[in-house]
C-alpha cells in the first residue's frame, strides 16, 4: 500500500462532520482532532509557520528554489452532514474488474452512475461499507497536500515555487473561509484540492444561497381544533411540494442550477424547512430568490393564522470571472494535468469549493481534481491510482510555476 493510500485510510476514520446549529469554530470538535494531527504531520516533515488558528485553520509554509508567485494549496478537513461520517469502515477492493461493487445495506457502487470510474480497471478501489459516507471529500485532497508536501520536503531539487498549505474546516456548511486570514496565508494564487474526476479542472462554481424556513402555528386538541388549528407540519409541506420538480437536484445536471429542500422538522406548533439555492449565474439566482419571496407571500396570504419567515443568505459566488483575469492557474493546472498523462478540460463544478468565496477575497483559486465520485452519499468512491494521479497533476503545476518563475 503507497503512503498516499495510507494516510488518506487514516484519515477518513476521522469523524469530521460539522454541524450547522454550531456558533464555534470548528462547529465540532473532532474536526480539531484531524487538524491537530495533521499539524503535527506539518512539523514532523519540516513544514515551517505551522500554525492552527484559534477558528481552527491549519497554515504551513514551504520557501521555494525559484521565483514567481506564491502558490497556495487548501482542502477542507469535514465531511458533509448529509450522511453519516461516524466510524466509517474504509473497504479496499483491489484489482477491480469493473462490475458493480456490492456493499451493506444494498447500497451497490455502479459505475454506470460515475463519469470516469472504468479509468480505473485493475486498480484498488475505496469504497465505504455502505453504513457511512467515505469521506474522500475531502479527505482525499488533504491526503494529495500532504504527500505533495513531504515528495518536494524529501527532494530538494524538485523545482517548486513557494508553497503555502491550509486544511480548513466546516466548508461542508458554508463556513470554511470564515475565519481565513488571506493575508497570513500569504498566497498570490491558490488551488483548492476538492474535485472529482482527474479529466477535469474546474473553473466554475455556482452562486449558492441559503433559505431556511420558519412557520409557526397553533396547537390545539383535533377533536376541537375545526376552525382554530394551524397545522405548521402542513404548511411545510406545502411549501415543499410548491417547488418546481424539475428545479431540483435530481433533475438537474450540466448548466442549470437547482433549489433544493434538504431537510424537513417540525410538529403541528411549529416546523423549519431547509433549503439551498444554486444557480451558474447571478440574473438565475435573482429570479429564485424572487421565486420564494412571492411563495412566501402566498403561504402567508392562504394561512393568515400561521407567521411564516424565510430567511435567505448568500453563501459563495461563481468565481468565473475573476479567474478570467489572469489565466495562467487554469492553463499551468491543464499542462500538468497533461505531463501526468491525463487528457484535461476546464469545466464548472456543480457545488463549491473554499475557492469560491477566497476568489472575492483577493486570492484567486483552481479546483483541482481528487480522482473520486459520487461525493455525500454511501456511494461514494476513490480509486488509489485516482489519487496518485491527482498528486502527480499539483506536483507538476507546481513545477510549472516554478520554472516560468525561474
Amino acid at each position: 500500500m503507497s503512503r498516499l493510500l495510507n494516510d488518506f485510510l487514516r484519515y477518513v476514520k476521522v469523524d469530521t462532520t460539522p454541524c450547522e446549529d454550531s456558533s464555534s469554530s470548528p462547529s465540532t470538535p473532532n474536526q480539531l482532532d484531524l487538524l491537530r494531527m495533521l499539524e503535527s504531520e506539518l512539523v514532523e516533515m519540516g513544514m515551517e509557520d505551522v500554525e492552527l488558528s484559534a477558528g481552527g485553520v491549519l497554515y504551513s509554509r514551504l520557501p521555494g528554489n525559484a521565483g514567481g508567485p506564491v502558490i497556495g494549496l487548501i482542502a477542507h478537513v469535514d465531511t458533509s452532514p448529509e450522511v453519516s461520517g461516524t466510524g466509517v469502515n474504509p473497504i479496499l477492493h483491489h484489482e477491480w474488474d469493473g462490475s458493480v461493487i456490492e456493499l451493506d445495506g444494498g447500497i451497490t457502487v455502479d459505475p454506470a452512475r460515475s463519469r470516469d470510474m472504468m479509468r480505473y480497471v485493475g486498480t484498488t478501489i475505496v469504497t465505504s461499507d455502505g453504513n457511512t459516507l467515505l469521506g474522500a471529500d475531502d479527505k482525499a485532497g488533504v491526503a494529495v497536500i500532504m504527500d505533495v508536501l513531504r515528495r518536494l520536503l524529501s527532494d530538494p531539487s524538485l523545482p517548486r515555487p513557494g508553497v503555502v498549505a491550509a486544511f480548513t474546516p466546516d466548508e461542508e456548511i458554508g463556513r470554511g473561509v470564515v475565519n481565513f486570514d488571506v493575508k497570513r496565508f500569504g498566497a498570490d494564487f491558490a488551488y483548492t484540492v476538492d474535485g472529482g474526476a482527474v479529466c477535469e479542472v474546474e473553473t466554475a462554481t455556482f452562486n449558492a444561497w441559503s433559505a431556511d424556513w420558519l412557520i409557526t402555528g397553533r396547537q390545539v386538541h383535533p377533536g376541537s381544533a375545526c376552525g382554530l388549528m394551524v397545522n405548521a407540519a402542513r404548511i411545510a409541506s406545502e411549501i415543499v411540494c410548491a417547488m418546481k420538480p424539475e428545479e431540483m437536484p435530481e433533475n438537474s445536471s450540466g448548466m442549470k442550477g437547482f433549489d433544493y429542500p434538504m431537510h424537513v422538522e417540525g410538529s403541528t406548533s411549529s416546523a423549519k424547512v431547509r433549503m439551498i439555492l444554486r444557480d451558474f449565474s447571478m440574473e438565475g439566482m435573482e429570479k429564485r430568490r424572487a421565486r420564494l419571496e412571492s411563495l412566501r407571500g402566498y403561504m402567508a396570504l392562504k394561512h393568515p393564522g400561521a407567521r411564516i419567515e424565510l430567511a435567505m443568505k448568500e453563501q459563495y459566488r461563481n468565481p468565473a470571472g475573476i479567474l478570467e483575469k489572469d489565466r495562467r492557474p487554469v492553463e499551468y493546472a491543464l499542462r500538468g494535468a497533461a505531463l501526468a498523462g491525463i487528457e484535461c478540460v476546464e469545466g464548472s463544478i456543480r457545488g463549491g469549493t473554499d475557492g469560491s468565496r477566497l476568489s472575492f477575497m483577493g486570492l484567486p483559486s483552481v479546483n483541482l481534481p481528487t480522482g473520486g465520485e459520487l461525493f455525500h452519499s454511501r456511494e461514494e468512491w476513490i480509486s488509489e491510482r485516482g489519487l496518485e494521479i491527482a498528486r502527480d497533476i499539483v506536483l507538476n503545476t507546481l513545477g510549472i510555476w516554478a520554472e516560468a518563475g525561474s
